[in-house]
C-alpha cells in the first residue's frame, strides 16, 4: 500500500516507500512533474522511524486501565500522565533535543510533580511523540514496575 500525503501546492507530497511497486509509483510521480526551468522542485530522500504501534497503544491503555482498576487510586487517565512522567519523558529527554527544549520550559510553569502530573502532562505530547523502539522500552518499563504491583495482560496477548 502506497502512503501519501494529501498536501496542498505549499507543502508537496509526502511518500513512506516500503515496497518496490511504492518505489516505482513514487519514481512515476517525479517523472511526471513539468520541468520548465523556472518553477524548481526539491526532493529529499531520508530513512524514517516508524511511530509505535497500534498494537502497543493499546496495550498501554489496556495496562492504565488495568492499574486504575486494581489500584483504585487514580484513574486511568492519571495512571496515563504518571506513566508519561515516569517512563516517556526519560527517554525523550535522553533521544529528542527538541522534546527536551520544550520540557525545560515547560517545567518552569509546572514546577512541582503533581502540577506535571495533574495538569502539564494531560495536554503535553509523550507518547505520541515514542517511536516503536522507544514505545517498547516504556511499555517494558511500566510493566517492570507496575507489573510487581498489579496483574497486567501479557504482552503476547496482543501479539507483542
Amino acid at each position: 500500500m502506497l502512503v501519501k500525503s494529501e498536501t496542498n501546492t505549499m507543502m508537496g507530497d509526502f511518500w513512506v516507500l516500503r515496497t518496490e511497486l511504492m518505489r516505482e509509483q513514487c519514481i512515476d510521480n517525479i517523472k511526471a512533474l513539468a520541468l520548465d526551468g523556472k518553477k524548481p522542485y526539491q526532493v529529499q530522500i531520508k530513512s524514517c522511524t516508524e511511530r509505535r504501534s497500534d498494537a502497543q497503544n493499546r496495550l498501554s491503555h489496556l495496562w492504565y486501565s488495568e492499574v486504575a482498576k486494581q489500584g483504585k487510586e487514580y484513574t486511568h487517565d492519571e495512571i496515563h500522565c504518571r506513566a508519561k512522567k515516569h517512563y516517556g519523558v526519560p527517554i525523550l529527554l535522553a533521544e529528542n533535543p527538541d522534546f527536551h527544549a520544550a520540557w525545560q520550559k515547560a517545567i518552569q510553569v509546572f514546577p512541582s510533580y503533581e502540577e506535571q502530573c495533574d495538569q502539564l502532562l494531560k495536554f503535553f505530547p509523550v507518547t505520541s511523540l515514542l517511536n516503536s523502539d522507544q514505545m517498547s522500552r516504556y511499555l517494558s518499563d511500566f510493566q517492570r514496575v507496575q507489573g510487581a504491583k498489579h496483574k497486567l495482560t501479557d504482552p503476547k496477548m496482543l501479539g507483542l
